[in-house]
């Protein structure tokens, strides 16, 4: 969702940018130009990079418009999770935590958490 919110922005700021100084905007949409560009670009990110990098850079461009990981849930058992640990250390003192630290598996407070 941020990326493209990212691309309507940077649109957005060059129009916007290019009608304050009075431009023509159908001079910014010239498909040659675009070509010549575009072209020139990938053509360097190819040459510049070898195929491994390639890959990690497809990858990373799915990655942006794919979803996250990172869901709703799992930001909040994080949240869960350190306030009891944080109220553990306020009831019990720190030193409570370090078997909790020590040996994860073995915890009772740490195994209620994925």
């Amino acid at each position: 969702m941020f990326a493209i919110i990212g691309i309507v922005v940077v649109f957005g700021c060059v129009a916007g940018g290019y009608l304050m100084e009075h431009g023509n905007l159908r001079v910014l949409l010239q498909p040659a130009e675009l070509l010549i560009i575009g072209g020139a670009a990938s053509g360097t990110v190819l040459i510049a990079n070898p195929l491994h990098i390639l890959k990690q850079i497809a990858g990373g461009i799915t990655g942006v418009f794919g979803g996250s990981k990172f869901t709703k849930q799992r930001y909040l058992d994080s949240l869960k999770m350190t306030y009891d640990l944080l109220n553990k250390a306020r009831r019990e003192g720190l030193m409570a935590l370090e078997n909790d630290v020590e040996e994860p598996e073995k915890s009772a407070l740490l195994t209620k958490y994925p």
